[in-house]
């Protein structure tokens, strides 16, 4: 009996150690401000996740890493974890001042609040997130950023310092736009054409038309050899970071004039290509109108966009590119994507179909914010064509979704139950993180709710 008594007793520590790790990640139930002093009396990090509430498969998919025990025992030991509403409210006001790359993403924090790492978007893979509070910790064991701020707002402006504070500013993901104005401000005129200083300003991504920007670009034929000298694929980088830090500037402060001026700059980098220009232009201007929430510019503007630069290319066109691409690649007559890779990417890794890829995410996410930003059926009609022509090109679960709200919404229920229930039966199949949502707007279909 005393065996038994024992027995029973060493099941239940280990049935409670296992619901314990099947928990994964707990997230605090206070405030922000409850979880940072927690977080300062424990000594631990800050693990902040945003949600976006229109996307609950995002949630979902977050979730199946957020439970993985591996994640448990790494977030106890080192993170307070706070998770919240990213769209609305005191979330958005959080995201706002973190600086937020995307809506949902999660970023990781010290305890003065600066962020160390970011992960944007969800996944399922709890190694993403592992990763990135491996980064974090790595991160928080060098010079601290209040440090940097402290010294900065006592008056130092030695070259040393700004240049360190910038580039952790950077790396943290934060403004530095008044930052290297100032820096460039206080350099000797001669320091100007220094080709290392130059390549510095460069390389933080200046906000197009600022003090560091008109400095960087005075003399073409400099501009021109650095850009030579950083190579094709950082100058690419960089070109694209100077479009998203003004384009964010440009939103926040919603600012119209910045924004055509970064549209003028993205057409710019195409040089001769006129038509891939004219549409890069066009794409930040879409960016912008959506981030300002102009709803009629942005409406007009998307509908004539995505019908030309997606739906006037016929689908075998695209299947066939893609083919070809897999056939070179498979003779290793064409390098395999990979260039910029992350960590633990393995050279030979490759995105199958990647054109096909591009055209369905394209037009099911545009298909999808019209649904979520309007009711008037002009518009609802056309993000339908966009829907059904991604299930031209592959019908999977995200895109049979998309087409059977839109359906549903434009009045044409049996339609939008036949989809829904295709769409579940097939995420069904797969044991796919997306099927409680795809049921649960199947359920709200049925029942007239949705």
């Amino acid at each position: 009996m005393k065996n038994n008594y024992l027995l029973g007793i060493l099941l239940s520590l280990l049935a409670l150690s296992f619901n314990s790790s099947a928990q994964g990640i707990v997230f605090e139930s206070g405030t922000w401000a409850d979880a940072v002093k927690k977080a300062r009396k424990q000594k631990k990090l800050l693990f902040l996740h945003f949600d976006q509430p229109s996307c609950g498969t995002c949630s979902e998919v977050a979730s199946v890493a957020f439970n993985s025990p591996l994640i448990k025992e790494k977030f106890m030991l080192n993170f307070i974890s706070f998770r919240i509403d990213g769209s609305t409210g005191i979330g958005k006001e959080l995201a706002e001042k973190v600086e937020a790359e995307c809506i949902p993403s999660s970023v990781y924090l010290d305890t003065d609040e600066n962020p160390l790492a970011r992960f944007c978007g969800t996944s399922s893979l709890d190694r993403s997130y592992l990763e990135k509070a491996e980064e974090a910790m790595t991160k928080n064991r060098q010079q601290p950023l209040k440090a940097l701020a402290d010294a900065y707002a006592k008056g130092d402006r030695s070259s040393k310092l700004m240049r360190t504070y910038i580039d952790r500013r950077r790396e943290a993901g934060l403004s530095t736009t008044e930052l290297l104005d100032t820096y460039v401000q206080q350099l000797p005129t001669d320091s100007l054409r220094s080709a290392a200083v130059l390549r510095f300003i460069f390389e933080q991504a200046p906000i197009v038309g600022s003090k560091a920007d008109s400095v960087f670009r005075r003399d073409y034929p400099r501009t021109d050899s650095l850009y030579r000298a950083v190579g094709w694929n950082k100058a690419v980088e960089l070109n694209n970071y100077i479009v998203n830090n003004s384009l964010k500037k440009a939103i926040k402060e919603k600012n119209e004039l910045l924004a055509f001026k970064t549209a003028g700059f993205r057409q710019r980098t195409y040089q001769n290509d006129y038509k891939n220009g004219v549409a890069a232009r066009e794409w930040v201007m879409l960016r912008y109108f959506r981030g300002v929430n102009d709803t009629l510019q942005y409406l007009a503007r998307a509908s004539r966009y995505f019908d030309n630069q997606f739906m006037t290319a016929k689908v075998d066109s695209i299947q066939n590119l893609d083919h070809l691409d897999n056939q070179r690649r498979m003779r290793g007559t064409m390098p395999m994507s990979g260039t910029n890779l992350k960590p633990g990417q393995s050279s030979m890794s490759f995105v199958l179909n990647p054109n096909t890829q591009r055209f369905v995410s394209a037009l099911n996410n545009a298909a999808w914010e019209f649904y979520n930003m309007t009711r008037d059926t002009v518009y609802l009609k056309k993000a339908l064509e966009w829907s059904k022509r991604t299930l031209e090109y592959r019908e999977d679960g995200t895109s049979m979704d998309t087409y059977a709200h839109l359906l549903y919404r434009l009045g044409r229920k049996p339609e939008a139950l036949e989809w829904q229930e295709k769409a579940v039966r097939l995420e069904q199949e797969r044991q796919s993180p997306m099927l409680s949502s795809l049921q649960k707007s199947l359920d709200q279909m049925k029942a007239g709710t949705l």
